[in-house]
């Protein structure tokens, strides 16, 4: 049987000469590498924050709040948020955090039935390149009263079940409004009208469940029906 060893633990000097090799990184590259933690687990950025000095100031930079993932803190919307919690978000507002416009732009269109700024937002989102953001767009196209929006709204969603990479993106960001709508009162009446896009119905016969979400479907008209089908099941 291998004898097993352990990793003996580095001494607090070889800690120090660690901390003092990150201090002399230009503090640009440091906030960038933060930035992209920050994106992938806000768990681990509050980790690195606490490990050094350094990680700490540079942390509290704008840049970073600007792509910090919100993933987690918004997985119980019934519960009050910490005060800790409300200053977190305070900075991740004024750092125009776009997962943040993206759910305000949620709220807005759909709580407070407020198009403008619903808008507003999601245009800031769209703008930093948030594939949810992108997502809602096309929903909010699709629901206007005008035909070449509407059009142009059912061509983006189409395309984008097209696309392998941005399939899995739609998976995540379809589930994540779904879940926005469960916990909130719909005030736009706008989902409580019949939304069928495919007149011909041809393709229009898919079993429920997530697997055949993501299936591609030829008809442009039957992805968007696919879409309303599970957006307004969770109405």
């Amino acid at each position: 049987m291998p004898r097993i060893t352990r990793r003996p633990r580095q001494s607090s000097e070889e800690i120090r000469r660690i901390v003092s090799r990150i201090e002399t990184l230009p503090h640009e590259l440091v906030g960038e590498v933060l930035a992209r933690v920050a994106a992938s687990s806000v768990t681990d950025i509050i980790n690195a924050k606490l490990s050094c000095k350094t990680f700490k100031e540079i942390g509290e930079d704008s840049h970073v709040y600007h792509h910090m993932s919100l993933d987690k803190l918004f997985t119980d919307s019934w519960t009050p948020l910490r005060k800790e919690q409300q200053v977190f978000l305070n900075k991740c507002w004024k750092s125009e955090n776009p997962d943040l416009l993206y759910r305000k732009a949620i709220l807005d269109y759909f709580h407070r039935a407020d198009v403008g700024s619903a808008c507003k937002y999601l245009l800031k989102a769209v703008d930093a390149r948030h594939v949810g953001a992108l997502y809602l767009a096309c929903i909010m196209l699709i629901l206007t009263d005008d035909e070449k929006f509407k059009e142009k709204g059912i061509e983006m969603i189409s395309n984008m079940q097209k696309s392998t990479w941005l399939r899995g993106k739609l998976t995540l960001y379809r589930r994540t409004l779904m879940v926005s709508l469960r916990r909130m009162w719909v005030l736009n009446p706008i989902l409580n009208r019949e939304l069928v896009f495919c007149q011909t119905r041809h393709q229009n016969h898919w079993r429920s469940g997530w697997r055949d979400m993501d299936e591609e479907l030829q008809c442009q008209a039957c992805c968007v029906d696919r879409e309303f089908t599970a957006i307004c099941g969770s109405v």
